[in-house]
């Protein structure tokens, strides 16, 4: 359901479509403000989820190390007071390392997923001021770039929000027990299992994934060419149709 339902004025005879081909993209020269704003957006989104992903990946690291670190605390520990007993001090820097960058890693994300908040506040500050100057024909009828409308591209946004809020929570829940010193090493594996599977599965990588495939197909120029692709095309197209006349 659109944000904008309350406000969509009551039905009235609609403009007829125009007989011309619609191309996939707005041209260059016919994108609005809104159309580029909204492009901007997306793709600091985009880059927020990418960083997401780096940071789970380096949470893996420093978590392993903080097993492995533990690991080998509790094996020379456990043998006899002798000269020969390796010394513990090198694993305990280890492990302390470790455990403070797993420590900088949820803080990473944790202010990542503010900066997701922060720009789909302002794509939704964007779509209202679009509603506001170029009317709701614009917002809610009119195909921004490939199939959808503004209005459906921007719904799409706040769900990566509370998908990324759940990831984070579950990842601050497995890094208690990886920081930890009383968890067990079978308890601290399946933590580190768990999060590596968070880091290539689960509901956020799936939504997201989807996500970026659909705004992957719906803001590529001409079916997915890249700008100067796009030149090269329509350039090429016009030579074929002047040498076939």
């Amino acid at each position: 359901m659109s944000r904008l339902a309350s406000l969509t004025p009551s039905r009235a005879p609609s403009t007829p479509p125009q007989a011309v081909h619609t191309p996939s993209s707005p041209l260059k020269g016919s994108e609005t403000t809104y159309h580029r704003k909204l492009r901007l957006v997306i793709g600091e989104i985009r880059k927020v989820v990418k960083s997401w992903d780096e940071l789970v990946r380096d949470g893996i690291k420093v978590g392993r190390g903080c097993v492995d670190s533990a690991t080998e605390m509790d094996n020379i520990l456990a043998l006899p007071e002798t000269p020969e007993r390796p010394p513990i001090t090198p694993h305990f820097e280890a492990l302390y390392t470790s455990r403070t960058a797993l420590e900088s890693v949820l803080t990473k994300l944790d202010k990542s997923l503010h900066r997701l908040s922060l720009l789909v506040d302002q794509a939704e500050t964007l779509y209202f001021e679009a509603y506001a100057h170029m009317g709701a024909t614009f917002c809610l009828v009119e195909i921004q770039w490939a199939t959808w409308t503004m209005d459906h591209l921007v719904n799409t946004l706040p769900a990566l929000v509370s998908q990324h809020n759940q990831h984070l929570s579950q990842l601050t829940l497995l890094s208690r027990v990886l920081l930890s010193s009383e968890s067990t090493f079978d308890e601290s594996k399946l933590a580190l299992e768990t999060w590596l599977y968070l880091s290539r599965g689960g509901d956020r990588w799936e939504a997201v994934r989807e996500w970026e495939e659909l705004v992957d197909f719906e803001l590529a120029p001409q079916g997915g060419m890249e700008d100067d692709d796009e030149d090269e095309y329509v350039s090429k197209r016009g030579k074929k149709k002047a040498k076939g006349r």
